[in-house]
């Protein structure tokens, strides 16, 4: 129901109710004063009809107005007064005061029998009267005057009964008008109860859905759009509702779109950035290359002639020195000294380099046993164990065979340095996703936790004879081939009580089968983790 009709129906309730009952007590108290008024006014006539038959009566007592005139005609006036006095007992309105009594017949009845005596008695003594007869006073007295006043004494009643009855009129009259006005405020206090008991619910159908819009508009207004209208109460309400949702809906979809192009803008942000630090990398990378390319030169070109002439005079020195002389350990660390030197620079030379290599498919369990042999040396003379744990069916990989063996001759040495006689190293190999995974694993002590921020970065390194390049060539390595290197590391400290039980460190790489993404940014040391190692 609309809020139009149900205000109308509320002022057609209310004021109907109160010109029903208003016009019922109005038609009433009417009713009851207008017969009340017909009945003073007949009560009026019927008084004023008594007066009047004792006006008429008190002329019969009067013996001057027929007896003491000796006229003739005497007897005919007194009968054409007595006709008349008949006629008004009658037909006049004075026999309406009859009814108070509750027998008007018979008491009409006694009056016209009581007039007629008088009549009979009055003629009878005017026609017996002769000229010179003198008046029967005495016959008149008691054959008309004597009746007529007792008729009058009837008549005289009959006025007193009317008289009382006009006060009983008046004061009904008053009763009613009373009763009226009682009538007419109750009506009005009832109509005003009713309308304040309508008003109440009338007034909450119609502000509830309101408040609960507004209420909804606050909660809107701090942030919430899932909240929609209840779409029930009047007609005008429903549409409001209604149109309230829809347009929740639409700063939904709005929002949603803000905020998709929000978090497309903020990829986007993103990803811009991420490619400007890279580029800004890379391009930091190539100055530190092309600087380091240029001390290779250098050291290359200044080191690698004094160097060859060093090994060629030790050589022919150790070949011209008998087996017991002692000059030969001289001549033997000379000779290893300078083999070193000349690793050290080729090492530079390298990190240096930033010309594009080949790529071409390979089988990486071949270069990780190329490179087991190639340390055989190392890890024997310290009766290291270097085991291999290779998938099986591994897959070709697209890449350049001299670097990955470099790669893994670099951790391999690092794992054989860090580990303790009669340890052990294990390599092992897999493909998931698309991808070769690559771990060298040792059993040392560790990378202090102090040191693990720059274990890539050139010339830093832990050992006391290490130049600290082998793990930034790694590195440089791993991200031509587009993949990712990873350390996990725990200390004897670290290790001590805490699941997993054991320390040492792992290196993990991941390369593509392949694709190639060189872009690929650099991957600092993270400390070992429950059950990663």
């Amino acid at each position: 129901m609309s809020i139009r009709a149900k205000i109308t129906l509320f002022v057609l309730v209310v004021g109907l109710s109160e010109a029903v009952l208003l016009g019922v007590i109005g038609y009433n108290s009417v009713s009851s004063v207008s017969r009340n008024a017909a009945e003073l006014r007949r009560i009026g006539s019927a008084i004023e009809g008594t007066r009047a038959l004792n006006v008429a009566l008190s002329r019969l007592s009067d013996p001057v107005e027929f007896l003491l005139r000796n006229e003739r005609t005497a007897s005919d006036r007194f009968g054409s007064h007595m006709d008349e006095l008949e006629r008004r007992v009658s037909t006049c309105a004075a026999t309406s005061c009859h009814g108070y009594e509750k027998r008007p017949p018979e008491m009409a009845g006694q009056v016209i029998r009581d007039l007629r005596t008088i009549r009979g008695s009055g003629t009878k003594i005017l026609v017996g009267r002769g000229p010179g007869v003198p008046p029967p006073l005495e016959d008149w007295a008691e054959g008309v005057d004597g009746p007529s006043r007792k008729v009058s004494e009837a008549t005289g009643q009959m006025a007193e009964t009317l008289t009382a009855k006009a006060k009983e009129l008046e004061s009904a009259s008053r009763e009613t008008e009373r009763a009226a006005l009682f009538l007419v405020g109750t009506t009005t206090v009832f109509c005003i109860f009713v309308a304040v008991a309508l008003c109440h619910p009338i007034a909450g159908g119609i502000t509830r859905p309101l408040e609960n819009l507004a209420d909804q508009s606050r909660r809107i207004a701090e942030g919430d759009l899932t909240l929609r209208a209840a779409e029930t109460g009047p007609r005008e309400t429903v549409r409001l509702a209604r149109s309230f949702n829809l347009m929740l809906d639409d700063l939904s979809k709005q929002r949603n779109a803000l905020l998709n192009y929000q978090n497309e803008l903020e990829r986007t942000v993103e990803e811009r950035v991420s490619e400007l630090r890279q580029k800004d990398e890379e391009l930091k990378r190539s100055e530190q290359s092309a600087g380091i390319g240029l001390v290779a030169g250098a050291v290359a070109h200044d080191l690698n002639n004094p160097l060859s002439n060093i090994l060629l005079n030790a050589e022919s020195l150790l070949d011209s020195m008998p087996e017991s002389s002692p000059g030969r350990e001289i001549a033997m660390d000379i000779m290893r000294d300078a083999q070193r030197c000349r690793e050290i620079a080729y090492e530079i030379r390298t990190l240096g380099r930033e010309n594009e290599v080949e790529f071409l498919p390979c089988r990486l369990d071949q270069i990780a046993a190329e490179a087991v042999r190639h340390l055989r040396f190392k890890w024997k003379l310290r009766d290291i164990q270097v085991r291999c744990e290779l998938g099986k069916d591994l897959p070709e990989c697209l890449c350049n065979a001299p670097r990955i063996l470099q790669l893994l001759v670099n951790l391999m040495s690092n794992g054989i340095d860090a580990s303790p006689d009669h340890g052990e190293i294990t390599v092992r190999l897999d493909a998931r996703d698309e991808k070769i995974i690559l771990e060298v694993e040792d059993g040392g002590s560790g990378i202090p936790p102090e040191c693990r921020d720059s274990l890539f970065k050139p010339f830093f390194t832990t050992k006391v004879k290490g130049t600290g390049l082998g793990l930034a060539i790694s590195r440089r390595i791993v991200q031509q081939h587009g993949g990712t290197i990873e350390c996990r590391t725990r200390t004897v400290a670290e290790a001590a009580g805490k699941p997993p039980p054991g320390h040492g460190t792992l290196f993990r790489i991941q390369l593509p089968l392949t694709k190639r993404n060189s872009s690929s940014g650099p991957h600092e040391c993270q400390g070992c983790h429950p059950g990663g190692r």
